[in-house]
């Protein structure tokens, strides 16, 4: 029953939803763009991910390390993009906009083969399921990071945000359907990163 109130909401969300595409669409085109111009930044962002990388590959089950590492990492998050947007949505503008300058950065670099190889096999098998879920949570982050400052608003303007804590109330009450639903689809992105795109990719 939870879930229908969620998939129901998610219509009420669809601005929301457009806006994180856009936004994320524009860090992915400045961290391509511009790459020269943020590179220290982004790639120290890639080089953080090297030691994972190296701990994957010095085990004897590389994939399913590789699963665990992914759903953790994509699972705390999502949970982050949720609930720090509690602080007026501020931080899940950064991080969605700093991963996809990452993304972009990424891409940029891939001079070896096409890029849009690369896309259509190492991000477009579980980047269906992964970026889906991501952006959801940054959306609802910032859903409830807006409602947070409409509700401070409203004790300075009476007649501003009168229905704000209502609807935080009620988002909240979504969250653990939220977290669920989140799950399910990282849970699927890490199984087709780790199998799939691995395999694709020549893992």
């Amino acid at each position: 029953m939870k879930f229908r109130l969620l998939f129901n909401h998610f219509r009420e969300m669809k601005h929301y939803f457009i806006a994180v595409a856009i936004v994320f669409a524009t860090g992915i085109f400045l961290g391509w763009q511009d790459s020269g111009q943020f590179s220290a930044f982004l790639s120290g962002g890639v080089e953080k991910m090297k030691p994972i990388s190296d701990f994957v590959n010095s085990k004897e089950n590389p994939q399913l390390w590789l699963f665990i590492i992914i759903f953790a990492n994509n699972f705390s998050i999502s949970i982050m993009f949720i609930f720090l947007g509690l602080f007026f949505g501020i931080l899940p503008l950064f991080l969605l906009v700093s991963n996809g300058m990452i993304l972009g950065y990424v891409l940029s670099l891939n001079n070896e083969g096409s890029t849009f190889m690369l896309i259509l096999k190492g991000i477009l098998p579980h980047g269906i399921f992964e970026l889906s879920a991501v952006m959801i949570a940054c959306a609802y982050g910032i859903k409830l990071g807006s409602l947070v400052g409409k509700m401070l608003l409203h004790l300075i303007v009476r007649k501003v945000g009168t229905t704000a804590r209502a609807e935080f109330i009620r988002i909240l009450k979504l969250t653990r359907p939220l977290i669920l639903f989140i799950a399910c689809m990282l849970l699927v992105a890490a199984v087709v990163e780790s199998t799939i795109s691995y395999w694709l990719l020549g893992g």
